[in-house]
């Protein structure tokens, strides 16, 4: 199973993250999950991306010309160049099976809920994960159960043509092992319905 990581990128970021990175990444490697990433030599995602170079383990790296000089100090199995942040995110989701969304800035935030819109126009048929580790997350969580609660989420009746329920557009992680519960319980869902 292919599994696209949104995750922070800052060198500067508080360190109890990167140690939140690490054992993301043990437990993906572990999993034998492929990673679909963006990132760089810095940050949470470079505390996963260790694992994967460390375990040999596959790994595709999606990554836009404007961030292009990273490649110099990085060793990835496969890249996939695109010419801006938006067409990224949308390669990086066309290439994934599921998606796992790390601690992170304003790239994650915006990867984050750009998946969320995707998923809700169905434009791909993947299962968001959101670790909200230490409750990192609150104010994103915060403010979408206000904008439901003024309407601008609901199904049905005087709101968009939303085809699947708000609450089922993404699921809320607390620890890097609730993700991992979380990939197995989708990847056993996936394998049954291809049996079918």
């Amino acid at each position: 199973m292919k599994v696209c990581v949104f995750g922070g990128t800052n060198p500067a970021t508080n360190p109890k993250w990167f140690a939140v990175g690490e054992e993301m990444g043990k437990l993906l490697v572990a999993a034998n999950y492929e990673k679909v990433w963006g990132g760089n030599s810095h940050g949470v995602l470079a505390q996963i991306h260790k694992e994967y170079v460390e375990k040999n383990a596959p790994n595709t790296l999606v990554m836009p010309t404007a961030y292009e000089k990273d490649l110099e100090t990085m060793k990835t199995d496969k890249v996939l160049k695109t010419e801006s942040i938006c067409e990224r995110a949308e390669a990086m989701l066309a290439e994934s099976d599921v998606v796992v969304v790390m601690p992170g800035g304003i790239g994650t935030i915006f990867e984050f809920w750009t998946a969320v819109e995707v998923r809700r126009a169905e434009e791909y048929d993947f299962d968001i994960i959101l670790l909200n580790y230490d409750d990192f997350y609150q104010y994103q969580l915060a403010h979408y159960g206000f904008i439901y609660a003024q309407g601008f989420t609901k199904i049905g009746k005087g709101g968009a043509p939303y085809k699947i329920d708000p609450k089922d557009l993404f699921t809320i992680a607390t620890t890097p092992q609730d993700v991992m519960t979380k990939l197995k319980e989708i990847e056993a869902r996936r394998k049954k319905t291809k049996k079918k």
